[in-house]
């Protein structure tokens, strides 16, 4: 007689469902639980004494007041970033006993204050040259103006006018006051004769931009290391040429200030 075929009933576990859940209802639960316990203690601050609050607010101003029996004898007003008076003992130089608010009036990233600065040094600009500018561009990385031919070169000159050195020296008094680099771009019209001694427009406008650089630099109002004179012709106009009030303004040095090296 055959034997009776043995049934094998293979159970299959189902997922724990009720086990693990990853980590998020932890941090959930921690936002909770602090939320909760600044709700409490903001709470127990509006019904405390004028007295307590006083305690607490000198707590939090000034940090050395653990260290001390009761309140810091030496310390009257607040000072947010601890009571520092010396150099102290740390390799860092000390704070000399200031506050935030006499460090840094405004507290602001470097680039906006990079614009701030660049934009207070164009208006600066514009009015020691009594308004003779124009093309004044400020954005995030430069400042750009331009100063007209006749402030400081006669018509088809190379070199500076009488009169031209007082207006140099209004802007080197502002460029001494910036610690970036500054190119210096000549240009002119697109009328042959503008350059006709030279013979050429590029090297015309460079030789007037070398002359702005060589006073600058001998009166000692940046380095020639922060400078860079540059020829451009009439490759880049202002404006349109067809008139003569266009090709005057074509005719220009172009200063810009930026703190990155001009290539």
């Amino acid at each position: 007689m055959a034997e009776a075929p043995v049934i094998v009933i293979k159970k299959k576990k189902g997922g724990h469902h009720g086990g693990h859940h990853g980590g998020a209802w932890k941090v959930a639960y921690a936002d909770f639980v602090t939320a909760m316990m600044c709700f409490f203690m903001v709470m127990w601050l509006l019904g405390a004494d004028e007295e307590t609050k006083a305690s607490i607010a000198h707590y939090f101003n000034h940090p050395n007041t653990p260290y001390h029996d009761g309140r810091d004898p030496q310390s009257i007003e607040a000072r947010p970033l601890g009571e520092s008076p010396g150099s102290g003992e740390s390799i860092l130089k000390g704070l000399d006993g200031k506050t935030p608010d006499e460090l840094v009036e405004k507290p602001m990233r470097p680039v906006e204050q990079q614009r701030v600065s660049f934009k207070e040094l164009g208006e600066l600009a514009q009015e020691v040259m009594e308004d003779q500018l124009y093309g004044l561009d400020v954005n995030l990385e430069t400042l750009r103006f331009s100063v007209p031919e006749e402030l400081l070169f006669n018509p088809g000159e190379t070199s500076l006018k009488a009169g031209a050195e007082q207006y140099l020296a209004r802007l080197g008094r502002i460029i001494a006051s910036y610690k970036g680099y500054v190119r210096i771009e000549g240009h002119t019209d697109d009328k042959p004769e503008t350059s006709s001694k030279m013979g050429n427009q590029f090297e015309f406008s460079l030789t007037r931009a070398v002359q702005v650089m060589k006073f600058l630099v001998q009166k000692d109002f940046i380095q020639e290391e922060r400078i860079l004179p540059v020829g451009s012709g009439a490759r880049r106009p202002y404006t349109t040429g067809t008139t003569s009030e266009g090709r005057r303004k074509n005719r220009r040095i172009e200063f810009t200030l930026t703190s990155e090296r001009p290539l």
